[in-house]
Parts: C-alpha cells; structure tokens; sequence
C-alpha cells in the first residue's frame, strides 16, 4: 500500500472514527472466526482451532488501538491504557463485578433445571468455571485466558472507545444503545462455533439478543461506576463469560442466565434514568 494510500485511509478513519471502530473489529474478529465456523461445520478441509475462538476475542480492542493511534495519538493510547491499570479506590465497582455473576447463577440454576424437568442433582457443580470448549487448560489458566481474551480484548473496545465516544452528545443510556447493536452482531459467528451458543434454543437467540441490549446499559453504568477503570469492566465480563459457560449440565441455563442479566439491566437502567431526572431537575432549578 502506497504512503499516500496509507495517508486516505488515515483521513477516512479520524473523519469517520466510531465507523472505523465498527468496521475494524469485524474484519479483524470475523478474520479468525468465519474460518473456524467454516472448519466447525466441515466445510473446508482445515482444522477447527479453538486458539481462532480467542484470537478473534481481541477485535475490538485491536481496532481501538488502530483508531486511538489515528485520532489521539500517543496521549490517547495512554489514557486507554490507563483505564487498564486504574483498579484503586473503587469498592462498589468491585464489590458488584465480582459478586452479581455467581449471584445469577445461584437463581438461574434451579430455574434451567426446572425448566428442563430434571432434579437439583443434575448440575454438576464440580465444573463449575470449566470450559467444554477449552477443556484441556488447567482451571486457572482458562480463566486468566478468558479475562485477556475476552474480557480485555472485547471491554477495551466496546467500553474503552465506542461507549466513552457515543456519549459525546447523547446521554449514557442513549449511547449504551447504540453501542449494543454492534456488539450483538459481532458475536454472531459464534453461534455456529462455540458449545454453550449452539445448544441454544430458537428462543435463546431471542434472549442473547434483549441480554446484549440491556447488558450494554450494565456495562456503561459499571464504567462510571468504577470511575473509568477499564479493568473492573474486563473482569465482569470475563467472569460473567465464565459462570455463564460452565459446563454444569442443564442447556437452558445460558438462556436462564441471559434473562437474569435482563432483569439486573432492568434494573439499573431504572437508577440511571432516576439520576437523570434528578440532574435535570437540579440544572433547572
């Protein structure tokens, strides 16, 4: 590619940044994805590497890098970054990161099984933060590749660059929204791929859908919560991921675990408008 090619492209993406965001973490997602789903369903002779699963995680983030180094700079490479090492000084974030994923599981555990007309038996609590698609790494080891992968790769992106930049000129809840819609999209290759979104009922897609929708809004008000820290965000991501895709036996239990985040999302979406109003009120009077 010639320097003055280099140089259009560079123009087009701090013209139109949030488009080259969008458009980079699907071409360098979907890149390692649809040859995985292609290999998956045995439509081309080549081996369904699950190491594509994780190389595609780190998307969004590759393309916040990319647009960040065209429209900011170093200075703007540095405050992402910053986000990452930011954990100090942030109790409730924390407390909330860390204990609402096992809390879903607690009540969207005996629902899946009911559902499912088994017994309480049936969950198989020893797999408890296992993964049936990465099943050879050692427990510790799945979790800290979960929070690289998955965690850092998507949250970098989705919070750390598109989330602070839709709120320029929209309110949290408008561009948590917006940030939503591709988000769902992305994933949608996975559907094809990994256990947990294969097993999936018709309906389930239905729910992964409104869970996006509503998780989004979560997702921006844990990253004021936390003050900007993206490492607080990437750890309830990643750890959601994982109490969401445990093997414990009951297919319906992501179905049952999507619409508890909705319900949480419900939720906080309720205190967010309750603030706005009351700081609306405030500017007002």
């Amino acid at each position: 590619m010639s320097t003055s090619t280099w140089g259009r492209w560079g123009e087009g993406v701090r013209h139109r940044p949030v488009t080259a965001f969008v458009a980079l973490a699907f071409v360098f997602s979907w890149a390692a994805w649809l040859p995985l789903l292609a290999a998956v369903h045995g439509w081309v002779p080549l081996p369904a590497w699950p190491a594509l699963h994780l190389v595609g995680g780190l998307g969004p983030a590759a393309a916040a890098v990319v647009v960040i180094h065209y429209t900011e700079g170093l200075p703007g490479l540095r405050r992402l970054g910053h986000g990452l090492v930011a954990w100090r000084g942030r109790r409730r974030a924390w407390i909330f990161a860390l204990l609402v994923p096992p809390l879903l599981l607690v009540v969207a555990a005996p629902l899946s099984v009911w559902v499912s007309g088994g017994a309480w038996a049936d969950l198989d609590w020893s797999a408890f933060g296992a993964s049936a698609e990465f099943a050879p790494l050692p427990l510790a080891l799945w979790w800290v590749v979960n929070l690289l992968f998955y965690g850092v790769g998507e949250e970098l992106g989705w919070r750390g660059f598109l989330q602070p930049r839709l709120e320029e000129g929209r309110s949290l809840v408008g561009a948590a929204g917006w940030v939503s819609l591709p988000w769902a999209a992305w994933h949608l290759p996975l559907f094809g791929i990994t256990p947990s979104y294969r097993a999936m009922p018709l309906i389930g897609f239905v729910g992964f859908a409104l869970s996006i929708w509503v998780a989004s809004w979560i997702f921006a008000w844990l990253l004021h919560l936390g003050r900007g820290s993206l490492v607080v965000v990437a750890v309830f991501h990643a750890w959601f991921d994982i109490v969401t895709t445990s093997p414990l036996g009951p297919e319906a239990l992501p179905t049952f675990m999507g619409v508890a985040v909705t319900i949480v999302g419900l939720a906080v979406l309720r205190l967010l408008l309750r603030d706005a109003a009351a700081q609306s009120a405030l500017a007002s009077g």
